[in-house]
């Protein structure tokens, strides 16, 4: 399963603005760099929050989730996060008398009937029969379905009014031409 987080189609029509204020070249440049460091920040949110909501381990998220930078001739960033559910042994699946009890989403959850399978690598079951066969594993959250929930989801929405904000920072500072060592400054308002 793949999940890939697009832009807005907003950003677009202020980047169209910026274009006829100061050349297609700088506000492309403006709005890469506004994108990168904005996508950057939700991208870190995004995997600390999903690591919280699902009880993922943090180096599972990390090897899940990918951060695509945005270019001048691309203008978008891509988050995608990959993988399939995750087994319950991923979780601190414990053997009791009445089942099986692991951490998932936060909070210990008890599967009853459950049992481990050490030889499966610890795997969590469930007989799906009367019989001793046969039998189903149980699976936990995967990361991209996660990445559509909750906090995670918010983390990432939240980045399109700061994009905005900084790609008008950047903005306001190359056509001034303050801290762009390099660039014109604009002598039309002198």
């Amino acid at each position: 399963m793949r999940v890939r987080f697009l832009e807005a189609d907003d950003i677009r029509i202020r980047f169209e603005a910026a274009c006829l204020r100061m050349g297609e070249g700088e506000a492309r440049r403006a709005f890469s760099m506004a994108l990168n460091k904005e996508g950057r920040k939700s991208f870190t949110q995004l995997r600390r929050s999903l690591a919280q909501q699902s009880s993922i381990p943090r180096g599972a998220v990390n090897a899940a989730t990918r951060f695509k930078s945005a270019t001048r001739s691309t203008m978008s960033t891509v988050t995608s996060g990959t993988g399939r559910h995750l087994p319950l042994s991923f979780f601190g699946a414990k053997q009791f008398s009445y089942g099986v009890r692991a951490k998932i989403w936060g909070r210990a959850q008890t599967f009853g009937s459950a049992f481990v399978v050490k030889r499966y690598g610890g795997g969590v079951f469930k007989r799906t029969g009367k019989g001793r066969f046969p039998i189903e594993q149980l699976w936990g959250p995967a990361v991209p379905v996660e990445m559509l929930r909750d906090e995670a989801y918010a983390a990432w929405t939240d980045q399109h009014p700061r994009v905005l904000n900084e790609s008008a920072r950047l903005i306001e500072l190359m056509t001034t031409g303050a801290g762009f060592r390099g660039l014109p400054r604009n002598r039309s308002a002198a």
